[in-house]
């Protein structure tokens, strides 16, 4: 069950993270200059999301 979730969240955070890059990349060529707040916004949201889904996941039972 662990690897399961940490296979969903590594899954997660690349589509995620490639989601991103794209909006990044397309707004680079529409308007022609690089979006730094939002790629620092990007980076930050991802950080805080991973916590909140790391806190929220399954916990390893102790016998």
């Amino acid at each position: 069950m662990e690897r399961q979730f940490l296979t969903d969240l590594r899954e997660a955070c690349l589509a995620v993270s490639f989601l991103g890059l794209t909006v990044l990349g397309l707004y680079w060529l529409i308007v022609g200059e690089v979006p730094w707040s939002f790629l620092v916004g990007e980076v930050m949201g991802l950080g805080l999301g991973i916590g909140l889904l790391m806190v929220a996941g399954p916990r390893r039972r102790r016998p």
